[in-house]
């Protein structure tokens, strides 16, 4: 609850509830619930996925409803919301949670009502609890009103009479209780045979139920009106005005009431219910008997929700304070057309959802119907369904295609759920329209709905319809460009596309589907899979990225090469690594070129491309460029041209361990050089090295320690049996061969191999950090002879070049260094340079800290 996003959640929820009880009547406000419905003062709410699982929620918990009383403060609203959070998903204890959050019922101002089963007709209960409901919503007083308006036996003995007096009997106001006693008992054939009797009396026409509904709202209206007198005989003679099939529906339909249980009585939800039961069964009888189409039944229950507005105003008072609220009320005319549709059998349901007259049924109604086929109970029948819906957008009729257009849009979730095939025919019947349609507005409803499926068809990865909506704009925008014009950039395939690459590089094999789609968008795919390159981490993810690219063909290879060639340094970077995979011959040729262009961290993104993408040549190609490239990044270029296995780097690097260095090099490059060679296993190096190994100015050794070490190791590659015999009377310790490079293997997974053991030093280890700017202190965590990790709070950037002193008691080692990131408290740094006596001192210092019980890592993983 202190969360700013749940208190922000929970003021917003207590001002509306705060409004709505303020215009509640004394009794406050009633949540109900009805299975998975949820229900305000009696009326039900528009239900999306959170409003019916919250009211599974209580059902589940026993709880019926829950009265918010006009007392009801924040801090009860807060004791509320708690409950909840102390039961979370589990419904069993909700009940009891609440009682001991809110107190006992009789007190608490949040009362919770929890079900009790009570003998009764289950027919009547519905209409009773909603009659109830609205009588404490508008303050009805039952007393004070006139019973017999509310009574259906009084008024079908009104009907009686007024029968009786068509054919010259007495008339209601002589007679006597005997004769209404008649006519009462009479009623009650009604309820089992007013079926007959209205058959026999001859079908109703369209103006006799429309005579109905008027009586209907007149006795809702007289109900309501406290203070009137019962004019009986009035009543009477709008009975008598009433065609005989008017007269016997009437009657049928309040025998049904009296039926229910002996003290129905109509109050207005009764009487709105008998309205709409009257509209919805004579539209579905009309329609049944193929009187009117589907396309007129809409307008007939307008009519007839225009003819019970004077019952539905009965009940405004509820529906302004749920308006007030912020709830949405269902129009008259949808509720008709709802329970019409609920009412029409599931046969005919299908007749009209598989004919030219599907655009007629709203959207709403076609998603409970394809809902209920989908799966395995009919998915045939809920495929052509759609696909005769998604047909109407060809209709001649203007209102038609609207309608149409706008009921894909809501119901494309539909499409995805049916399938690739689904989607795909529906994408080409809008396109074809798309391209047909003069209608302003409607392109623009297909337009919306056209996005909507192409939108589905990315999410749920129907490449299919993918390819059939890239397909489509193709064309579209070349025969139709204002037609479709701002639609590329809605429909999100651009960019999903790098979702499809990462899901496409964890699967087993590259769908087929998938290459498709890419193609259609070869320059974007080939820009999102460069940039994929640098980030890979295993060599079959980086080969399995190749793959792709090259099932691209040329289109993507040629934008690459472009990207390369034309645009800015950064860009043109990012296709390094796939071209260096792709073709090696064009990145020799344009790559010295642009490396002029750019600084250190060009250099350093070049240098990281080449080594993702694993090209055999790279070192060539790095011995090529090395005079070009920053001073810092050369040792780097050099571990690199050791790691590539390229036999036709070792002449260049044996002139450099022979002592050819660069202008700003030094013997750290020459260090760099030797262990190159090593890696590299080449057996033209073996005498050359040999001889820096043995060399002597009379009786000391012509070159530093740490370089004949590194010879050393690196003739341990070439001939390990000679530098076996050597080692006793070379003058080195074997101890020191511990933290020696290390050398790639055929079979390793890894894209970039650790270069070096690493150690996680078991104390801290103070280093002073020295940069352009500052001077900052901070403690190893880890090192080794290529670098290490830094923690402390230091202020540094990615990329920041800086001295380093470790200083480890009468010793200190000196380097300088990039560093390459930053964490939280931490930062990874890379050794650039250093003289060979501070690297001696670095390697016995690694010597010192690893001992038997000092952490190392193994030798090869994945580098960070």
């Amino acid at each position: 609850m202190g969360h700013n996003r749940s208190a922000g959640q929970f003021d917003a929820a207590w001002s509306e509830l705060e409004t709505a009880i303020s215009g509640a009547g004394e009794g406050g406000l009633l949540l109900g619930t009805s299975g998975s419905q949820l229900l305000l003062d009696g009326v039900p709410l528009e239900s999306s996925p959170a409003e019916r699982t919250f009211a599974q929620l209580l059902t589940a918990a026993g709880v019926a409803s829950i009265c918010f009383t006009r007392k009801t403060t924040r801090d009860d609203f807060t004791a509320f919301v708690r409950a909840f959070a102390l039961t979370g998903t589990k419904s069993a204890n909700l009940a009891e949670q609440l009682k001991m959050a809110l107190g006992p019922s009789g007190e608490s101002v949040i009362r919770v009502n929890e079900i009790r089963f009570v003998a009764e007709d289950a027919a009547y209960g519905d209409a009773r609890m909603a009659a109830t409901l609205t009588a404490r919503t508008l303050g009805a007083d039952a007393d004070k009103m006139q019973s017999w308006l509310k009574d259906p036996q009084k008024l079908i003995q009104l009907i009686a009479a007024a029968e009786g007096a068509d054919h010259g009997a007495p008339a209601a106001g002589a007679a006597g209780s005997e004769a209404g006693t008649a006519a009462a008992a009479g009623s009650s054939s009604a309820a089992t045979g007013g079926t007959q009797g209205r058959a026999a009396a001859g079908p109703m026409e369209e103006e006799d139920v429309l005579g109905i509904l008027r009586l209907l709202s007149q006795l809702g209206e007289a109900g309501r009106d406290r203070s009137a007198t019962v004019n009986r005989a009035a009543w009477q003679q709008k009975m008598v005005g009433m065609s005989k099939p008017a007269q016997a529906t009437l009657r049928e339909a309040l025998a049904s009431v009296a039926a229910a249980t002996p003290s129905s009585r109509l109050d207005e939800p009764v009487l709105v219910r008998l309205a709409e039961d009257l509209a919805i069964r004579f539209a579905l009888d009309r329609f049944q008997r193929g009187e009117v189409r589907v396309n007129a039944v809409r307008q007939l229950l307008e009519r007839m929700g225009r003819e019970v507005e004077g019952l539905r105003k009965l009940l405004t008072d509820r529906e302004d304070r749920m308006t007030r609220a912020g709830l949405n009320v269902e129009s008259y005319a949808d509720t008709l057309d709802r329970q019409f549709w609920a009412s029409v059998p599931e046969s005919g349901k299908r007749r009209v959802l598989l004919s030219p007259e599907a655009w007629c049924i709203p959207p709403r109604n076609v998603q409970q119907f394809v809902e209920e086929l989908l799966g395995p109970k009919d998915p045939e029948t809920a495929e052509a369904i759609l696909l005769q819906y998604a047909g109407c957008i060809r209709h001649k009729d203007v209102e038609a295609r609207r309608k149409a257009a706008i009921g894909i849009g809501q119901i494309a979730e539909l499409y995805g759920r049916a399938g690739s095939r689904c989607l795909t025919a529906a994408l080409r019947e809008l396109t074809a329209q798309i391209g047909d349609e003069r209608e302003g507005d409607v392109l623009t409803l297909l337009n919306a709905a056209f996005v909507r499926l192409s939108q589905e068809a990315a999410a749920r990865r129907h490449f299919p319809a993918v390819q059939q909506a890239l397909d489509s704009l193709e064309h579209l925008e070349r025969t139709q460009p204002g037609a479709i014009q701002g639609v590329r950039p809605r429909i999100g395939v651009e960019n999903r596309l790098p979702e499809f690459i990462e899901e496409s590089l964890g699967s087993d094999h590259v769908s087929g589907e998938l290459i498709e789609v890419l193609r259609r968008l070869p320059h974007i795919a080939a820009e999102h899979l460069a940039a994929r390159m640098p980030r890979t981490t295993r060599r079959s993810e980086r080969e399995r990225l190749i793959e792709v690219t090259q099932k691209l063909g040329e289109p993507a290879l040629d934008h690459l090469r472009l990207m390369l060639r034309e645009h800015p340094i950064p860009k043109a970077a990012s296709a390094i690594g796939l071209l260096s995979r792709l073709d090696f011959k064009v990145l020799e040729n344009l790559l010295p070129g642009r490396m002029r262009e750019g600084q250190r961290a060009l250099h350093d993104t070049v240098l990281r491309q080449l080594a993702a993408g694993g090209a055999t040549g790279r070192g060539r190609l790095l011995l090529e460029m090395l005079e070009l490239l920053d001073p810092l990044v050369v040792p780097g270029a050099l571990v690199e041209v050791g790691m590539s296995g390229d036999a036709a780097a070792v002449q260049r690097l044996l002139c450099m361990a022979e002592g050819e260095v660069l202008p700003l090099g030094g013997p750290f490059l020459r260090l760099k050089a030797i262990e190159a060679l090593g890696r590299l296993g080449s057996t033209e190096a073996a005498d050359p090295l040999r001889k820096i190994l043995e060399a002597k100015h009379m009786f000391r050794w012509a070159h530093p320690r740490e370089l004949r070490l590194a010879a050393a190791q690196a003739l341990e590659q070439i001939d390990p049996e000679w530098i076996a015999n050597y080692i006793p009377r070379s003058g080195l310790d074997a101890d020191e061969f511990a933290f020696e490079p290390l050398t790639p293997s055929a079979d390793e997974e890894f894209v970039r191999i650790r270069r070096y053991r690493r150690l996680r030093t078991d104390r801290d280890l103070a280093v002073v950090i020295t940069t352009a700017r500052a001077r900052l202190s901070g403690a190893l965590k880890v090192l080794s002879l290529e670098g290490g990790l830094l923690a402390g709070d230091m202020q540094l950037a990615a990329g920041t070049e800086a001295s380093l002193k470790i200083t480890s008691g009468m010793r200190s080692a000196n380097m300088q260094v990039l560093v390459r990131y930053v964490r939280s408290q931490q930062a990874g740094f890379e050794v650039v340079g250093t003289d060979l006596e501070d690297r001696s001192k670095l390697r016995r210092l690694l010597l010192t800290l690893s001992g038997p019980s000092s952490p190392t890592e193994q030798p090869l993983a994945c580098a960070t």
